[in-house]
């Protein structure tokens, strides 16, 4: 049984402006059905743009299934979405860049879409790109839930959270090595309207699919 009160209607949204546009028509009529208003509207809608934004700023032919959901004051924003993404695609974008790393993936929301984006690999892809790119525990806290020289199979699910992603910088940052990417990270977080609004946020990956909740409640 489906665990919400109120449902919007489900859009693909992509790099588009008119989809953009239409993902913010659907997010304005679900605050107005589930009668938001004042700040607790400003901050959901924050929330749902930052979302669309996001998905709008990753690379290739990227779409997603938006949504949004509400129950008993808990308010969800969702993104579920396959892709064809392979290493050699991915390879072939970061090429473009001369350091060969995903310069564009700037800022907390940035980084999180260039995570969705390398989870969609085969997962011992994921671990490769890991260490060629530089996406490390510290920097997006990702394949913290591994044990230590494991290495997840295809039918195996990863998942990350902004919980426990704080927990790991909080970790590292007792850790002489690690103090100065915490901090920048810690910086990173302060900056984010995703990082200081939402009470959490857990990107879920199996296999070519991946899931991603915003959570908030309203005050």
């Amino acid at each position: 049984m489906d665990s919400y009160t109120h449902k919007s209607m489900e859009i693909y949204i992509s790099d588009s402006e008119a989809k953009a546009t239409e993902a913010l028509e659907v997010t304005d009529s679900f605050i107005r059905k589930t009668g938001l208003t004042g700040r607790n509207a400003i901050r959901f809608r924050l929330l749902a743009e930052e979302t669309i934004g996001m998905v709008r700023a990753m690379t290739g032919d990227f779409k997603a299934l938006f949504w949004l959901e509400e129950e008993e004051g808990l308010y969800r924003v969702k993104l579920m979405a396959k892709t064809d993404m392979s290493k050699e695609k991915k390879s072939s974008l970061l090429s473009v860049s001369s350091s060969g790393k995903n310069n564009s993936a700037k800022g907390f929301m940035g980084k999180i879409g260039d995570m969705i984006e390398n989870g969609m690999l085969h997962f011992d892809e994921v671990m490769k790109l890991q260490q060629e790119y530089g996406v490390g525990t510290v920097d997006y806290g990702f394949m913290g839930r591994v044990l230590p020289g494991e290495v997840p199979s295809m039918d195996d699910s990863l998942v990350w959270s902004l919980q426990g992603y704080k927990e790991s910088l909080e970790d590292a940052s007792g850790e002489q090595e690690g103090t100065g990417k915490s901090k920048e990270a810690w910086d990173e977080l302060e900056k984010s309207i995703v990082a200081n609004i939402a009470d959490d946020v857990v990107v879920g990956v199996k296999k070519d699919r991946i899931d991603m909740t915003i959570t908030w409640r309203a005050s």
